[in-house]
């Protein structure tokens, strides 16, 4: 049996991961603070942060990443009718086996992740008085793969129309939100 060679840990396990997250979210003005994990994330690393999505209250987030995970799980304060949680009150912004550009990974930086977060926040609150959503999703209840309601590459089977699926950058939408007097991260 051949050893297994030495992998570095994950970022979130380590101490210059951890201050490097923290520094970034603050960067973005989001007022921040690391918090202790809750039983079920024992061992993994916890931020809150504050945010206020255009129209919408201030918002309480908590972004947990378990030991060694690279995606986190992320709780709101508010409203959790949605049919877009978990079971545990957390967002579902992306299905688990969605390609990296469909979902947000590290190299993505604090940044984009608010940016998810917020626009999640922005697309549940506009199911709550429509009852539509405005996005791409997978059908929940359905475990099949393929069963996408929309394919990123075709924008006619986009679910808002003329409007392509593919993952938007939350750089333009800060552009466009700052230039309206939109988003914040207070």
């Amino acid at each position: 049996m051949r050893p297994v060679p030495w992998q570095p840990p994950p970022w979130t396990d380590t101490p210059v991961g951890r201050l490097l997250f923290l520094h970034e979210l603050r960067g973005c003005g989001a007022p921040t603070k690391i918090v202790k994990p809750n039983r079920r994330h024992r061992g993994g690393f916890a931020v809150e942060v504050r945010v206020t999505p255009p129209g919408l209250p201030i918002q309480r987030v908590r972004i947990v990443f378990d030991r060694g995970a690279e995606v986190p799980v992320v709780h709101v304060d508010g409203q959790a009718d949605s049919r877009h949680r978990y079971p545990d009150g957390s967002l579902c912004m992306w299905y688990p086996e969605d390609p990296p550009e469909r979902r947000w990974v590290r190299r993505d930086r604090a940044r984009v992740l608010l940016g998810h977060i917020i626009v999640h926040l922005l697309l549940e609150e506009w199911w709550r008085r429509t009852g539509e959503w405005v996005s791409d999703e997978v059908p929940h209840g359905d475990t099949t793969d393929d069963r996408r309601t929309s394919d990123p590459s075709d924008p006619s089977k986009s679910p808002v129309p003329g409007r392509s699926t593919a993952r938007t950058s939350w750089e333009s939408i800060t552009a466009t939100e700052t230039a309206a007097g939109g988003v914040s991260a207070a």
